[in-house]
Parts: structure tokens; C-alpha cells; sequence
């Protein structure tokens, strides 16, 4: 388990990761390769659930083309995600590191 610090910076490090690619979408599989040495799949999941649930961060789940069974999760900022980044509305919850 992540200290509480860490976990606030990372929300934070992921929503900045979204905007940059915004408006585009990133899977879940992305995500795990970006972040992999760096944090657990559990980590990144708890913090994706974590900025979902806040609605900072949108969940779709697509089937993708020529298959049957498969389904990806991806992931966006949604626009109050954009609004925390901004300054326009705080959480103590998320941690902006300017580097």
C-alpha cells in the first residue's frame, strides 16, 4: 500500500498524464506500461477507481474490433478533471508536482 503522500502526488501524476493526451483516450494496458516500474497494477487500479469515482477521470468499457469476448477499459479526463489541474476547483486528495 501506497504512503498517503505518494497516492495524492500520483492522482495527481496520472490526471496530468490524461490531460496531455487529451482528448484522446488511453487504455488500462497503456496505463500499466507507462507507469509499471514505477507502482503495482494495484496501485494503478486504486488510483484510477479513486479518480473515477471523484468523476476527475471518465471509465469506458469498449469491445474491440474482430473480437468476440475481449473488452478494454480506457480512460479520459473528464472536464472536472481539467477544472482540478486548472486551479478552478481544489482537492486535498490530489497533489500537482510541477517539475
Amino acid at each position: 500500500m501506497l504512503p498517503a503522500q505518494i497516492k495524492k502526488e500520483f492522482r495527481g501524476e496520472i490526471l496530468t498524464f490524461l490531460y496531455d493526451i487529451h482528448p484522446l483516450s488511453i487504455s488500462l494496458t497503456s496505463i500499466y506500461q507507462t507507469y509499471f516500474q514505477y507502482y503495482r497494477t494495484e496501485d494503478i487500479d486504486r488510483i484510477l477507481e479513486y479518480l473515477v469515482e471523484k468523476n476527475y477521470v471518465e471509465e469506458e468499457t469498449v469491445q474491440p474490433p474482430n473480437t468476440m469476448f475481449e473488452t478494454v477499459k480506457r480512460y479520459k479526463i473528464s472536464p472536472a478533471g481539467i477544472d482540478l489541474l486548472d486551479g478552478t476547483i481544489a482537492d486535498a486528495g490530489v497533489i500537482f508536482v510541477r517539475r
